[in-house]
Formats: structure tokens, sequence, C-alpha cells
């Protein structure tokens, strides 16, 4: 169905800094991520808890009292996440030792910090603004759709396209297949697709960021973000909804994993070419990019868009096929997103 494939990792989310390495725009790199949390423990610990009932959201209202203890709670639980980070090398490898000694109780609170920790970074941080030329030189005119011979594999947690995309059509978002949506798995759309493999930095079926931009007129984020933390370790199901974490790792098995990787081989059954920006192929994930790049039988040429592309072309051999040659493009202009010229 589409012929070029964008395939994205974190450094398509990078943005900007300043001449100190302070984030102008953009989500936090590995290297990046502990002194983010630093700040983003500070955001919660200075939240400050009005009198009288708090509106979360259109789900309740609660007390300033548990409030109070909910932030204690989420406080603890970010040091204990801290600590682990301090012990191992990424967050990936701590995460992935939890959950192959099964101590799971402990690996569902690294997702819903690490959850929590992406939405407030984008609280805080402006939209990479890439994603805003990306869109404008690509949506159809006549729908605002991805056109259909264009889709996105990406393997970030993050919502800088969907944010990006809110300039563009407020009222509907792009579509966005990932295997813990709730519910059934929704049909597929003609035009361009957009898969996210990890899952996203949400607590439903919809960009949390957005919604306590929305809403915090009424109520500051720090006090959204805290509710939405401890609302999804809940069993809210009797009060007619759920929250839960759709961030997940690519090796985490979920309801809908055989979903995605099938509407991702016909997605990408036509595919020719491929543009790889910001992503490694890590070990950690070479099975599901092995099984990604299988399906892709009439792939001819892969773009690597990356500030030093010579290591991930090193990297990308052990994840193509090799039973046929596939042309591989350095690009190392990583102002924009790079548009081939079969576009």
């Amino acid at each position: 169905m589409s012929k070029t494939i964008y395939y994205i990792g974190a450094g398509a989310s990078y943005g900007k800094r300043d001449e100190k390495g302070a984030i102008i725009e953009g989500v936090p790199v590995v290297a990046e991520i502990p002194m983010e949390f630093a700040a983003f423990r500070k955001f919660i610990a200075d939240a400050e808890i009005p009198t009288g009932y708090i509106q979360f959201q259109d789900f309740y209202q609660t007390t300033p009292e548990d409030v109070k203890r909910e932030k204690q709670m989420m406080l603890t639980d970010i040091d204990d996440l801290q600590k682990g980070i301090q012990e191992h090398a990424t967050i990936d490898t701590y995460a992935r030792k939890l959950y192959l000694t099964r101590r799971f109780n402990e690996f569902k609170k690294l997702k819903d910090v690490l959850c929590s920790f992406f939405v407030w970074t984008q609280l805080e941080h402006k939209v990479d603004s890439r994603y805003d030329t990306f869109l404008a030189n690509v949506l159809e005119e006549s729908t605002l759709s991805l056109p259909k011979d264009i889709s996105i594999i990406s393997w970030n947690y993050d919502s800088q396209i969907e944010t990006a995309y809110k300039a563009y059509r407020y009222n509907q978002g792009l579509p966005i297949y990932e295997k813990n949506i709730q519910g059934g798995w929704p049909s597929m759309p003609k035009g361009g697709r957009i898969f996210k493999i990890n899952g996203s930095a949400t607590f439903y079926d919809m960009s949390v960021v957005e919604r306590i931009k929305e809403t915090e007129n009424e109520t500051a984020a720090a006090l959204q973000l805290i509710l939405f933390y401890n609302t999804s370790r809940a069993d809210t199901s009797s009060m007619g909804f759920l929250l839960r974490t759709h961030l997940s790792f690519a090796w985490e098995a979920a309801a809908h994993h055989d979903n995605l990787m099938n509407s991702l081989a016909e997605t990408t059954v036509d595919t020719e070419q491929m543009v790889v920006i910001g992503y490694s192929f890590p070990f950690f994930n070479r099975e599901i990019d092995r099984a990604i790049l299988k399906a892709m039988p009439n792939l001819q040429k892969v773009y690597i868009q990356d500030i030093n592309p010579s290591a991930v072309v090193q990297t990308i051999n052990a994840a193509l096929p090799t039973d046929k040659k596939i042309n591989i493009v350095p690009i190392s202009n990583c102002n924009q997103f790079y548009l081939p010229s079969e576009l």
C-alpha cells in the first residue's frame, strides 16, 4: 500500500538545544533523561494542592487529602525508578531485567512513571518543529490526511506528531495504531497510517498531553498528571472508565500484537523505499525489526538520516533480509526530515 515508509526513532524527536544544552524543543534522548528526571520530580513535588474539591478531567472529583497522599506515592515511585536508572546502563536494560525476573509490579510501576515523565516533558517543551514542516509537505490538500503512498513506523513513545497535527485539523487526529489500544482493533483507512511499535506515553486512546493542555485552566497540569498516574493503577471499571498506560516495549506481550504485525505487513507489502530517521536498530529490537523488514518484499532503497549515518549502516545490515541487494543511502543533514526524490 505505502511505497515509502518512514522508520523513526528517538533522533526524530530530538528537536533543538540551546548553547548550554538545555532542551528548547523536542524530547530528551537517553543521555539527557537522568537530568530531566530531576526536573520532572521537582514538577510533581512543587504541585500546589488547593482547598476544596479537585476536578479530574470529566472523570470524577477528589479531595485535597487524597491528592496529597497520591502525590507522595508518586514521588516515592519516581525515586525508586531514579535509583534503578542509576544502577543500569539504560532504562530499557532495567525494564528488560524486571520483566525477565518476573518482577511485574516493579515493571508496571516503571512503565507508569516513564509514561508520566514523557507526558511531562512534552508539556514542558515545544514540539520538534521538523514534524510541522514534514506535515506541511506531505499532507493531502483536500483531506489533510497522509497520502496512501506514505506511512510511518515509529519506535517512539512521544506524541510529537499528534500534537503537530493539531495545527492542521484540531478536532480530528491522524490514524495511529499501537498494540495497547483498548477494545477491538480499528479498521484500516485508505490513506497513510502511523504505527507505534512501543505504544504511546498516554493513559488512554488519545494524547494525554493534549487533554491536560485543554483543561489546564480548570486543574493545574501537575495535579492532573498525579491523578492520571494514580488512577491508572486502580480498577475503575465500575465507574465506567479504565485508564492504563499505553507505553509498551517491543518485546513485551500484548493483546493486539498479532493485529499490529498483520496490519503492518498489509501496509508495507508494496514498500519500495524506506527513510530511517534517528533510529539505530538496537539489539533489543532486532527480532521485531527483522519481522517488519521481511514484510517489505519490494524494498529497493533505504535512506538513513542521522548525524552519524555510518554507524546505523552497520547495525541495519543485521536486520535487513540477506537474500537481495538493497541500496543504502546515508543522509547526514538532519535539519528537516528527508523527502526522497521518489515522492
